[in-house]
């Protein structure tokens, strides 16, 4: 199927946050998701939010964006991945919302996957770096461990069973979604900017409300491709998200989540 022009109410909307991502974008990646995006059989959108980029990120995306209607821009100040992602959650148009990262270390080969399983009734779709039958191509053996020791952690305190609670690559049915960004406690919405490359836990407080309200959360075993980025810094990042951890299990342990949970409805389910 070939979508050459916008859809008032796409079956998905994929929401790629960005901070200073020209070099992701020059090797062709908003290209490589377009043709994919074009050969499915649903109607789609994609929306880029920029994070306050200080290079030719905006202007890469607007160029392209000319020439692929259905892809557009969002500019928000930088306030870090947590910020954009939602921002783009809540401008979302689509029956499902699936936000993945612009260098598209997981492959766009998921996307149709993902949004099977969406219509087979899943509430949220996780990709899993560690679930049987997952590829994970080029990674060094330190971000190995260190995310070998932060799944521990997190399955230690908040979400037994779950592999992998940080690839960037979920999927949710889009009330499912708005409901989730607009209860994040820990990474609530605020007017402070923030500098540089921020990596946060974010996902984990979404994957903990989602449990803690009873939706279904299906983790998928993808095929995941490392990519170096000046914006990981290990030991600082490391700390910053073990911290944001416990932080949600103090929330959880004094029944935050609870507290704030919506029914569950399942009138979008079936597709």
């Amino acid at each position: 199927m070939s979508q050459t022009d916008p859809v008032a109410s796409p079956l998905l909307s994929i929401v790629i946050p960005a901070f200073n991502e020209e070099d992701s974008i020059a090797r062709g990646v908003l290209r490589q998701l377009a043709d994919y995006l074009a050969a499915q059989d649903f109607t789609y959108e994609v929306l880029v939010v920029d994070d306050g980029s200080d290079d030719a990120t905006i202007e890469f995306v607007e160029s392209f964006a000319v020439e692929n209607p259905s892809f557009r821009l969002l500019r928000e100040p930088h306030r870090g991945k947590a910020d954009a992602v939602r921002a783009g959650i809540l401008a979302a148009a689509g029956r499902y919302h699936l936000f993945m990262d612009m260098d598209l270390a997981t492959s766009v080969e998921h996307i149709a996957e993902f949004v099977r399983e969406l219509q087979r009734g899943a509430d949220v779709v996780i990709a899993s770096r560690a679930k049987k039958g997952a590829v994970t191509i080029g990674a060094p053996a330190s971000r190995f461990l260190l995310g070998k020791g932060f799944n521990f952690l997190v399955q230690a305190l908040l979400l037994p069973g779950i592999q992998d609670t940080q690839c960037g690559f979920k999927a949710f049915r889009a009330d499912a979604a708005r409901a989730l960004f607009n209860s994040l406690l820990v990474f609530e919405d605020s007017t402070a900017t923030t500098k540089g490359p921020r990596v946060t836990a974010f996902d984990v407080e979404l994957l903990v409300l989602a449990a803690r309200w009873g939706y279904s959360i299906h983790e998928m075993p993808v095929r995941w491709q490392y990519y170096k980025t000046r914006r990981v810094n290990p030991v600082k990042d490391a700390y910053r998200m073990f911290s944001e951890v416990l932080h949600v299990w103090l929330n959880d342990r004094r029944g935050k989540y609870r507290l704030a949970a919506t029914p569950v409805t399942h009138s979008d389910r079936m597709a």
